[in-house]
């Protein structure tokens, strides 16, 4: 299960080979806002060169291309599947037809490898569109939700909580879940702000978010720590599991726990926690 996804510019290699060796989940190579519009046509090249030439382990790696309306995004995405790149984040999402787009060229590239695709929901039309975006196809890993893109489209000034996009972070949020894929929240950009990275953390896992995209090393661990389930949620999910078991077998669907009625959707609650104990350990 994929806590953290780091953002990497794709035009520096001396970052992408640090990024390989932090506690980053997934990587994203970056070929959109990290990268100058003249610097664009090398850093795929460069890109390409990693995805070929780098033993990422056990990372996921997804590419970032430019929107597939500009003239780098299409030649991204060719590139990079070439280069055996099978995870995509498409930014700016805000159409099904870029989405099908980029995995038809997987697809004619990665007949033998599943592909992923994030949609990066990050403009007033993309929130709109989000539930039609999430449920494109099987190739559709996840939204992510992209606060300060989204902010300078609506013409907000974004506070500390960021109370100003809570209607569409959690519309995001119930696309992905009612299509059935994950979510992540947008990245914490005052980069010293640990304090409040943490608080950011805490407040979308508490709304259901499932991780964080992050753009520099020194977030990963608190992302990692707070997305990831404590010794005492992991108790709870396993003595859960044990009541529905002893209630099933005397032929009961639901089960007393502390004094509360808990059933299948408490059972389907505890084993994803068990889940995502399991991936990250």
């Amino acid at each position: 299960m994929i806590r953290s996804l780091l953002y990497v510019p794709g035009n520096v290699e001396k970052m992408i080979l640090k990024a390989r060796d932090t506690a980053a989940d997934a990587l994203i190579l970056d070929l959109e806002d990290a990268v100058a519009a003249e610097q664009k046509p090398d850093a795929r090249a460069l890109v390409a060169q990693m995805l070929r030439e780098i033993d990422f382990g056990e990372k996921e790696v997804f590419v970032r291309v430019n929107p597939l309306a500009t003239e780098w995004g299409l030649e991204d995405t060719r590139a990079a599947v070439a280069a055996g790149a099978t995870g995509f984040v498409i930014p700016k999402a805000e159409n099904p037809d870029d989405v099908l787009t980029v995995s038809a060229i997987m697809q004619s590239r990665t007949r033998e490898r599943q592909g992923k695709i994030f949609c990066l929901v990050e403009t007033p039309r993309g929130v709109l569109a989000s539930l039609v975006l999430a449920s494109v196809g099987d190739v559709v890993a996840g939204l992510m939700f992209g606060a300060a893109d989204l902010a300078r489209g609506l013409g907000s000034t974004l506070s500390e909580d960021e109370h100003e996009v809570f209607v569409a972070r959690s519309q995001v949020l119930l696309a992905a879940r009612a299509a059935g894929v994950t979510a992540y929240d947008t990245p914490h950009f005052a980069i010293a702000d640990l304090d409040g990275l943490r608080r950011r953390c805490q407040a979308v896992r508490n709304l259901g978010y499932d991780g964080k995209t992050v753009i520099h090393p020194s977030h990963l661990a608190i992302v990692n720590e707070v997305f990831a389930p404590t010794a005492d949620q992991i108790a709870a999910a396993e003595r859960v599991i044990f009541a529905l078991a002893e209630a099933q077998a005397a032929g009961r669907g639901v089960a007393s726990l502390d004094g509360k009625m808990i059933d299948q959707v408490h059972l389907a609650a505890a084993r994803k926690v068990l889940k995502q104990a399991s991936a990250g350990s």
